[in-house]
C-alpha cells in the first residue's frame, strides 16, 4: 500500500504546480489588437509616389530568431503624397500577444513615382513622368521601420503610426527639374499613435 501511496502523492504535487502559477500563463494567454496606420511628409516636384504593399509584418526578438506576427497580407496601393496634414492609412488591424516588439516590416512589390507638369525626366518621357523603381529588397524580407526602442503592446488597442518619409526615400539624380533618375532609398519611422 505504501508503494502506491507516493507516486499518488507525487501526481497531485505536480498538479499542484501549475495552480500556483496561473499568473504568469494569464500574462502569457493575452492579447492586444494592433492597427498600424501609415502617413507621409511632402515632397516638392512630385505629383504622386505610389507604393504597393503586399504583406505587414510584426516582430518580437531580434530578426533571426524573433517570432512574426501578421498584421496584414492583403495587397494595396497607397499613394503617399495623399496622406498628409495628418490624414492616415489605416494598413491591417490584427490580434497578436501583448509584449515587446522590436521591429516592423512592410513587404513593398513596386515603387512608383510621377513628376509635376514641366518636370521631365531626362531621357524626355511623356508628361507626366513617372517611373516604375527598383525596391531593394523590399518584396522578399521586407523594409525595415525603425522603432525609437521595444514597441509594447498592451492588452486593449495599440495604434501604431508609419512615416514613409518620401522626401528622404525619393533621391533624384542630376538637375532637379530634369532628373536623370530617382533612387528609392525608403526611410520609415514608427511611433505609438493616441
Amino acid at each position: 500500500m505504501r508503494t502506491h501511496s507516493l507516486p499518488l502523492v507525487s501526481a497531485l504535487a505536480l498538479l499542484a504546480i501549475p495552480a500556483c502559477n496561473t499568473g504568469g500563463l494569464q500574462s502569457t494567454t493575452q492579447s492586444g489588437r494592433l492597427n498600424v496606420y501609415l502617413t507621409d511628409a511632402p515632397l516638392g516636384d512630385v505629383a504622386s509616389a505610389t507604393v504597393t504593399i503586399s504583406k505587414v509584418y510584426l516582430i518580437g526578438g531580434s530578426e533571426e530568431s524573433g517570432h512574426r506576427f501578421t498584421i496584414t497580407d492583403t495587397t494595396a496601393e497607397y499613394d503617399l503624397l495623399t496622406l498628409q496634414n495628418g490624414v492616415t492609412a489605416l494598413l491591417g488591424s490584427a490580434s497578436i500577444p501583448a509584449g515587446d516588439y522590436t521591429q516592423l516590416r512592410l513587404v513593398v512589390d513596386q515603387a512608383t513615382i510621377t513628376l509635376v507638369p514641366g518636370v521631365t525626366f531626362l531621357d524626355g518621357s511623356s508628361s507626366p513622368s513617372s517611373q516604375t523603381l527598383k525596391v531593394p529588397s523590399g518584396a522578399q524580407s521586407g523594409i525595415k521601420v525603425n522603432f525609437a526602442g521595444p514597441v509594447h503592446i498592451e492588452p486593449g488597442t495599440t495604434n501604431l503610426l508609419v512615416d514613409f518619409d518620401v522626401s528622404q526615400s525619393f533621391v533624384f539624380r542630376g538637375d532637379p527639374s530634369h532628373p536623370n533618375g530617382v533612387l528609392f532609398t525608403p526611410v520609415l519611422q514608427a511611433s505609438l499613435k493616441d
